[in-house]
């Protein structure tokens, strides 16, 4: 048995157990409608303050899948003085209830069903934190505009709403909340706008239908690669706020996907001075379809927009070194590196993670109990050159973001050194491009 099978068996005996408590013995093969959704949709998709898509009426039909309908909305903050660097992140769950809840299904408590939100970042001199919240079912979601409000108790509450801009002011999303520990206020709005009208074509929505259990699909949306973020954060502990002056990074993905069988690599950054804009996405495990790079740069002044796919042949990734998480009970990688190549361009960059990590925890039912997110702040660097030549197109270098996701270990401690070097290291990477 192949190192990569390993994780299938294990993720495949948790996806019968699964599939048995959401009554997917009725499923069919795999439909083309996540597909067509996404067309349909295009326009929202791309607009950016339309509403949340797990609550259309194509996913409001009933599908065997539905308590695994899943839906984030994901805001990076990058001050320029460095002042926080971080993440607030929106989920939307299960909204009818079916894993969770719901009085109608009071006996399954599989899925964080309703609204969820998350902070996670970095001040400098501190440790990383990262804090999750489920908030339940019964609040205020946008059907055809991209808002949210949901509250706890205690003061706790996410609020996000769309302002659209008037006379040439750009569209602008209000992303409020307080988790009990920090609270903060953010405006965020597309960046880089001043040459985006220029450019040949926008970064392409992506979505894959061959995942590990039928009807399984996933959509993701990197509708604002680069943004412009004002606002502030407050320590409630010690009453400091930091003004946030700077710019970030916005993704809307969703679908209807077991995620704790597989989970996500990725990493993101922009940089202003060059106008670079680069991020690597990839999801565990028969996704190959969302296994790719997207890079936008100025070449000679003329915006130029690049894709690399990995099942092309035209990207791979290394984790050079990993180390083991005692509270999270996993390994999670340190660095990373991505290489991208085409008869044009190729795309080298380093992500380098180091300690700039914190694990994302919850017991708030069984399944999330199994699974980790590392949330990462990293330095990313990289250049941009030609194919042919050589020739140094742009390079870049600057704050990133991103996260990698997993099951977590079975064991207590540490696993040998082998596992390490032979599980992890093969199979959560790609081969180079030649």
């Amino acid at each position: 048995m192949t190192k990569r099978s390993v994780f299938k068996v294990l993720s495949l005996v948790i996806a019968t157990l699964i599939a048995a408590a959401s009554g997917a013995y009725a499923m069919s093969p795999k439909p083309t409608w996540p597909e067509q959704h996404t067309i349909d949709y295009n326009h929202v998709m791309r607009d950016g303050m339309g509403g949340w898509n797990i609550l259309q009426d194509d996913y409001r039909a009933f599908n065997a899948l539905d308590g695994f309908s899943l839906e984030w909305d994901y805001y990076s903050f990058h001050d320029d003085d460095g002042k926080f660097t971080g993440v607030v992140g929106i989920v939307v769950a299960d909204p009818e209830g079916r894993l969770g809840g719901s009085e109608t299904f009071s006996a399954l408590n599989l899925m964080p069903s309703g609204v969820n939100f998350a902070l996670y970042g970095k001040f400098p001199g501190k440790e990383p934190i990262a804090i999750y919240t489920p908030l339940g079912l019964g609040h205020d979601v946008g059907v055809n505009e991209r808002s949210l409000y949901a509250e706890g108790e205690d003061g706790i509450f996410i609020e996000e709403i769309p302002v659209r801009g008037e006379d040439g002011e750009p569209d602008v999303m209000i992303i409020r909340g307080n988790n009990g520990a920090y609270s903060w206020d953010f405006s965020v709005n597309q960046g880089f706008t001043d040459y985006a009208p220029l450019k040949p074509e926008t970064w392409v929505v992506g979505n894959d239908t061959d995942a590990l259990l039928p009807d399984e699909h996933w959509t993701v949306n990197m509708l604002w690669p680069t943004t412009e973020v004002r606002g502030s954060i407050t320590d409630l502990s010690t009453g400091e706020t930091t003004e946030i002056n700077g710019h970030g990074y916005r993704e809307n993905s969703f679908g209807r996907w077991a995620f704790v069988l597989g989970g996500w690599d990725f990493a993101f950054m922009s940089d202003p001075e060059t106008h670079v804009q680069w991020a690597f996405q990839t999801y565990h495990f028969n996704t190959e379809n969302l296994d790719y790079v997207d890079v936008d740069f100025l070449d000679n002044g003329n915006p130029v927009v690049q894709r690399f796919h990995a099942e092309d042949g035209e990207l791979g990734w290394v984790h050079g070194d990993w180390q083991w998480d005692e509270e999270a009970r996993q390994y999670l990688p340190t660095d990373l590196t991505v290489v991208g190549k085409n008869d044009q361009y190729t795309v080298e960059a380093y992500v380098n993670i180091g300690a700039n990590y914190a694990p994302m925890l919850s017991d708030v039912t069984f399944i999330v109990e199994t699974y980790c997110i590392f949330a990462q702040m990293p330095w990313i660097s990289g250049i941009i050159k030609r194919t042919e030549t050589g020739e140094v197109v742009a390079t870049f270098e600057g704050q990133g973001g991103g996260e990698f996701s997993v099951m977590r270990s079975f064991c207590a401690n540490e696993p040998s050194l082998d596992v390490k070097k032979n599980i992890f290291t093969s199979t959560f990477s790609h081969p180079m491009p030649e």
